[in-house]
């Protein structure tokens, strides 16, 4: 019977060998095996038998590391409640070997520009970069394998270990033991912070929060360091740090061609673009919180990053062209529902039966800005609510004088003046017969 359970387990040991490893053998079926060729024998027996002479317990080496020598990177997942929603976040950790100070920040996934933002965001951090950087197979680091153990990297992870001058090193395949201390610091870091707390109206918030109880974690003096924080460890290490450098560009690049509705799809959202760009090819950065858009260098847009799907992001002020062809469109644009709430408030109570000359108010609000619009408005709904065109605020707004340093009594009365002025123009052509104006 003893044989018996050798041959299984030189059996197991050919599998492994050939790289079967999801095919061996597991002590229950071992179990089952014998059974089989009719022994009676239990399993804590077969259990036991191949524990004391066939399982090996695996040595570790102790590591010992040098100030500014290591610095280690992983990913983990962080399930907190986001406005009220059930919602899974990506850890990006940072942790030096010397002392186990970490640095985290919270992502909606794991892709390659919220990869490089947590190293920027760290070395900014830190103050300095590590000479060596340490990753398990994560597949932003990661970008084959050649042989059995050798790794090639990334291209990206190449160009910002050039950038900054550090080294990189990979552990071997299932080996996450071999940088130990960003392991254990996913698990410590993810205990410590969101054990109590798991509900934040905003990522923001979320990450707002971790970043304290770092500063917590991180001060907090330790036995093993001889009774020293992990700062206190990190402030030994700055004179063997490699110098910081200006933040390296964290984006990911992405070429896009604008479509017939004048936008871009990024990750399954879309993001408007200028109509005049429809049918071309747009340079496209996308990092953690936004999306900048380029035609032959020249930034053509900028948006907030949507993690929804199947969501558009759009700026009306990229369709005033298009928009002036075809006014009536206007009414049921996705633009014009993504308008801030004062203009919405402005085209409900003034514009909707005037498109056109909404499209105009656009265009001095682009050339302007919305406030001196808003005031201008407030003026004129004072004297009566039919004076509220596009024409009459830009006769207020220009009038206004350009010098700054002009005394507030003096812009007053130049404004009263000129809204005296188109109330008496009004009123000779009979838009205001109930009564004169009123000083």
């Amino acid at each position: 019977m003893i044989n018996n359970i050798n041959v299984l387990l030189e059996q197991n040991e050919k599998n492994r060998l050939l790289g079967r490893t999801k095919q061996l053998m597991k002590k229950i079926d071992i179990h089952e095996k014998l059974v089989e060729m009719g022994f009676d024998i239990s399993y804590p027996t077969v259990c036991n038998y191949i524990r004391e002479n066939h399982e090996r317990k695996e040595a570790f080496i102790r590591q010992e590391y040098n100030l500014g020598e290591t610095l280690e990177f992983d990913w983990g997942e962080v399930k907190l409640t986001i406005a009220g929603k059930p919602t899974t976040l990506q850890m990006g950790l940072l942790t030096t070997a010397k002392s186990s100070y970490h640095y985290a920040r919270l992502y909606q996934n794991q892709k390659m520009e919220n990869f490089l933002d947590v190293h920027v965001r760290a070395f900014n951090n830190i103050g300095g970069v590590h000479r060596e950087l340490v990753y398990d197979n994560l597949k932003q680091a990661v970008r084959k394998f050649v042989g059995r153990n050798e790794k090639e990297a990334t291209e990206d992870l190449i160009k910002i270990s050039l950038y900054y001058g550090f080294k990189y090193r990979f552990c071997n395949v299932a080996r996450g033991n071999e940088k130990g201390h960003v392991e254990k610091g996913i698990e410590f870091v993810r205990r410590k912070a969101f054990s109590s707390r798991t509900d934040f109206d905003t990522v923001k918030e979320a990450n707002a929060y971790l970043k304290e109880k770092l500063l917590e974690l991180n001060s907090k003096k330790r036995n093993w360091l001889q009774n020293q924080s992990p700062i206190d460890i990190l402030k030994q290490e700055m004179p063997y740090l490699i110098p910081l450098k200006p933040s390296y560009d964290a984006s990911r690049r992405v070429e896009a061609r604008v479509n017939k509705y004048s936008v871009v799809n990024i990750d399954q959202n879309k993001y408007s673009v200028p109509d005049y760009l429809v049918g071309k090819f747009v340079n496209v950065k996308v990092y953690p919180d936004t999306i900048e858009i380029y035609y032959k260098d020249n930034k053509v847009a900028e948006h907030k990053r949507s993690y929804q799907s199947h969501y558009w992001t759009v700026d009306i002020n990229h369709f005033i062209h298009t928009l002036k062809k075809k006014p009536g469109a206007l009414h049921s644009s996705v633009g014009r529902h993504q308008l801030s709430p004062e203009l919405q408030e402005i085209y409900q109570e003034y514009y909707i039966n005037n498109p056109r000359d909404f499209i105009e108010l656009l265009e001095l609000i682009k050339e302007k800005n919305l406030k001196s619009v808003v005031e201008a408005i407030a003026e004129l709904k004072k004297i009566k609510k039919e004076l509220v065109t596009t024409d009459n605020i830009k006769n207020i707004i220009f009038k206004l004088p350009m010098d700054n340093t002009t005394s507030k009594t003096k812009d007053l009365s130049i404004q009263k003046a000129s809204i005296k002025q188109i109330a008496i123009l009004n009123e000779m052509f009979n838009l205001n017969p109930a009564g004169r104006y009123k000083n």
